[in-house]
């Protein structure tokens, strides 16, 4: 969700977790000291940079309101002059790069934002819950005493993702099959074919589902 939507995220972050690992992701961030605050006097000024370059940026501190200066970044308000793209920040025009990566934080506890905020951002809670912690804490621990364990939870959750989203395409595409097949499904042999082979994936699939859950129990019982 951070990394893929559409709309810029803003993250409630009142431990600083969110920030941690932007700032692991995207190096540049501190490197090139593109970490700002919302109430900075000289924002405009401080996002001409990685705007231009097509770099990205964490602005920190966001409030339940949001400053209307960037509007134009929220909602990528650019138009085209010949080739460039010009985005306008209060009254200062700047070439905009489709590359510029846009990163909000708020360090309030449970904010309640507004739903203009809503529909401008992808909100996104990283407050730690006690839950969360235990396993957080846990996984440290075990990457210190046993860390084969911890690296086959990593690739059981790995494997379990991947299968899912491999059962996900049979069952789109069998559901495709059907929906252009023309004329008698049974004197289609091609669909036929098809069928049976999405049926032998999707049962290979799904033992492989079953063995994970197995092993995800197993894993369980001695991280307890």
């Amino acid at each position: 969700m951070v990394t893929r939507s559409t709309r810029y995220p803003l993250m409630i972050d009142p431990q600083n977790q969110a920030i941690n690992w932007i700032k692991a992701r995207e190096k540049e961030i501190v490197e090139r000291d593109f970490i700002f605050t919302i109430t900075n006097p000289s924002l405009k000024d401080r996002l001409r940079i990685p705007v231009e370059d097509g770099c990205a940026c964490l602005i920190e501190n966001i409030e339940e309101e949001l400053d209307p200066l960037i509007d134009p970044l929220l909602e990528k308000q650019f138009v085209l002059k010949g080739r460039k793209k010009i985005i306008k920040l209060g009254d200062t025009e700047m070439d905009y790069m489709d590359s510029f990566r846009l990163y909000m934080t708020s360090r309030l506890g449970n904010p309640h934002f507004s739903p203009e905020v809503a529909a401008k951002t992808t909100i996104i809670d990283f407050t730690v819950t006690q839950t969360g912690l235990e396993q957080q804490l846990l996984g440290r621990l075990i990457s210190k005493e046993q860390r084969q364990l911890e690296e086959q939870q990593t690739q059981l959750q790995e494997d379990v993702t991947s299968n899912t989203k491999v059962l996900a395409e049979y069952e789109a595409s069998l559901l495709f099959r059907l929906a252009n097949s023309t004329g008698g499904l049974l004197d289609d042999a091609e669909l036929i074919d098809v069928l049976a082979e999405i049926k032998a994936k999707s049962k290979e699939v799904q033992e492989k589902l079953a063995e994970a859950a197995e092993k995800a129990i197993e894993i369980s019982e001695k991280r307890e």
